[in-house]
C-alpha cells in the first residue's frame, strides 16, 4: 500500500471522527502533531478541530509548538478560534502599580472623567503602566482619556537631580483676587510678588491685609479647575502652608474665561521651586 493511499485513508478516518458525535474524542497538541506528521490533509484536521462534539485540549503554549512544527496556518486558525485565552475575573486581577486601585475607586465614586484626568496631571507622579496595569484599568471600565493621562506622566518622576533655575530677585503677578474663607469677608484684589524665596501678597485696597511667607513652608500647591471641553479650565491656585493657613487666589478675569495670571504663578513655582509638592491635597 503506497503512501498516497495511506494518506487518503488517514484523512478519511479523521473526517469520520470529526462528524461522529458518538466517537467524540479529546483533540490534543500531540494528536494534531501526529496527524500532521503522518501526512493527513489540512481539511481533515480542521474538521476534527471544528467538530463541536470534540474537546480541544490545547494551550496557548501548544499553539506556539504546533506552529513551529510546521502545522498549516488554516489548521492553526481553527485551533486559535477554539482556544480562548483565559480572562481572569475583574475582581481577581490586581495591577502591578497599587496606586491604580485607589484611582479606580475614585472613578467609581462618580467623579467625572475630566476631573480625574486633571488630578492625574497635577499629581506630579509618574505612572509607567505595565500590560497587567492596562488590563486592570480596561477591565474596570477606565476610559482611554484617563489611561492617556496616566501614560503621559511616564518619565516625569522622580524628579532628576537637576538644579532649578535661580529665582529672580523680584517677580510680580498682577490680576489676582484673594479668595476669603468666610462668607462675610469680601474677596480682595491685589498681586503676588516673589522675592527670592518668599511670596508676598500686596492688597489692592488696604496695606493692613498684606502678608508674606517663605516658599519652603509650602506643603502643597494645586489648581482648582472646572471641567469643560476640550480641556479643563483652571481658574484658581491654592497654596497650603505647613500646619498653617490656606491661601487661595483666583484670576481677576475668571468670569471672562481668562486664567493667565494663576497659570503664571504656577509656572513660576514649578520652574524655580520644583521640590514643592504639586497636586491635589488628597494625592
Amino acid at each position: 500500500m503506497n503512501r498516497t493511499i495511506m494518506r487518503s485513508l488517514f484523512s478519511a478516518a479523521l473526517l469520520v471522527l470529526a462528524t461522529t458525535a458518538a466517537r467524540a474524542e479529546e483533540v490534543t497538541a500531540k494528536s494534531i502533531l501526529i496527524a500532521h506528521q503522518s501526512g493527513a490533509a489540512a481539511d481533515g484536521i480542521i474538521a476534527m478541530v471544528k467538530n463541536p462534539a470534540n474537546t480541544v485540549a490545547v494551550t496557548a503554549g501548544d499553539l506556539v509548538t504546533l506552529r513551529g512544527a510546521g502545522v498549516p496556518e488554516p489548521v492553526m486558525a481553527a485551533l486559535e478560534a477554539r482556544v480562548a485565552a483565559p480572562t481572569p475575573p475583574a475582581d481577581s486581577l490586581q495591577p502591578d502599580d497599587p496606586r491604580l486601585v485607589d484611582l479606580v475607586r475614585l472613578i467609581k465614586s462618580g467623579i467625572s472623567e475630566s476631573i480625574v484626568a486633571e488630578q492625574v496631571r497635577q499629581s506630579g507622579r509618574a505612572f509607567n503602566l505595565s500590560v497587567n496595569d492596562l488590563l486592570y484599568l480596561k477591565q474596570h471600565g477606565v476610559l482611554e482619556t484617563i489611561i492617556g493621562a496616566l501614560m503621559a506622566t511616564r518619565g516625569t518622576a522622580p524628579m532628576a537631580p537637576v538644579a532649578a533655575a535661580a529665582a529672580p530677585s523680584e517677580l510680580s503677578f498682577d490680576g489676582l483676587v484673594e479668595v476669603r474663607s468666610t462668607f462675610f469677608k469680601k474677596n480682595r484684589p491685589g498681586r503676588l510678588i516673589m522675592h527670592g524665596e518668599s511670596l508676598a501678597w500686596v492688597d489692592g485696597n488696604d496695606p493692613k491685609n498684606n502678608f508674606e511667607f517663605h516658599i519652603s513652608g509650602l506643603e502643597k500647591v494645586w489648581f482648582t479647575c472646572q471641567a469643560r471641553t476640550p480641556e479643563n479650565y483652571c481658574y484658581q491656585i491654592n497654596l497650603q502652608i505647613v500646619k498653617g493657613a490656606l491661601y487661595r487666589f483666583r484670576d481677576v478675569n475668571q468670569e471672562s474665561g481668562s486664567n493667565t495670571s494663576v497659570v503664571k504663578v504656577m509656572d513660576a513655582l514649578r520652574s524655580y521651586f520644583p521640590k514643592v509638592a504639586f497636586g491635589s491635597p488628597d494625592a
